[in-house]
């Protein structure tokens, strides 16, 4: 659980897009703070902005307005080289997983330790890092393949393994297991959950996917058309929503089902 110090602060973030038909307003006066430790979801339908909000944490999307604040200093008034450090303490895991399809599993651990700025690292604590990886998220006898050789499941366990290989600060995690199978979603989670539980990282799962966000959030936050419209402790949201677009969002997803287990 957190304690009293945020590690990230979003102040009037805002994120404008041009268009040919004119500016396009993907987040509007995004107002946030996530305190170091803690694990916190946002949940909105597809479109609501939060992987627009999500890029913009770690400045992959510039914002228009507003301030990032990353353990109290402001992203945008970095330099470049100050940007890639504070960046490097942000791991994170996409949807499509994102491996680098000619190095073996191992290698694709390695690889962020091979370009860290803020620990030099020898080729062999490297890969001691990565099979002690490996074997935290059970694929210890797959260090030799190539991620076209595995399945979903397995590369997301890869990439997850990957995020963590530097020890960053914060994992963003954009959209984790909406890729999987409904199954292999149940296995993802209870690792991502088996994390949160042994590591000390702050958490920011951006999901539509409400039965990730309520089996693993400390807080939760509700977007709508580039806004976060309620915000609160997980099960306060949920068992007393303040919003008309909260409630109508949580009877739509209120009990998700993982092959043979629900988690709600």
């Amino acid at each position: 659980m957190a304690n009293e110090e945020t590690i990230i602060q979003l102040k009037g973030m805002g994120k404008e897009f041009k268009t040919a038909n004119g500016p396009v307003v993907a987040l509007n006066d995004i107002n946030l703070d996530i305190y170091r430790g803690e694990i916190f979801g946002i949940i909105g339908l597809s479109g609501a902005g939060k992987s627009t909000l999500v890029r913009c944490i770690n400045m992959l999307e510039v914002p228009t307005s507003g301030q990032v604040l990353f353990e109290g200093e402001n992203l945008a008034a970095m330099s470049e080289a100050e940007r890639r450090m504070a960046r490097q303490s942000m791991g994170m895991i996409f949807q499509q997983f994102n491996l680098l399809s000619q190095r073996t599993v191992l290698k694709n651990i390695c690889f962020p330790m091979e370009i860290a700025k803020n620990h030099s690292y020898t080729k062999a604590e490297a890969k001691n890092r990565a099979m002690e990886l490996l074997k935290l998220v059970g694929l210890e006898e797959r260090a030799g393949a190539y991620p076209a050789q595995l399945s979903g499941g397995q590369k997301q366990r890869v990439a997850i393994a990957r995020a963590i290989a530097t020890n960053p600060k914060v994992l963003l995690c954009d959209e984790a297991t909406s890729a999987l199978d409904v199954s292999v979603q149940a296995q993802i989670i209870r690792l991502l959950k088996k994390l949160a539980d042994g590591m000390k990282m702050s958490y920011l799962f951006i999901s539509h996917d409400l039965a990730l966000v309520s089996s693993l959030c400390d807080k939760i936050a509700v977007m709508y058309h580039g806004e976060i419209v309620e915000s609160g402790a997980t099960r306060e949201v949920m068992e007393h929503p303040k919003e008309e677009y909260t409630r109508l969002l949580l009877d739509s997803v209120l009990s998700v089902p993982y092959g043979n287990q629900t988690i709600s």
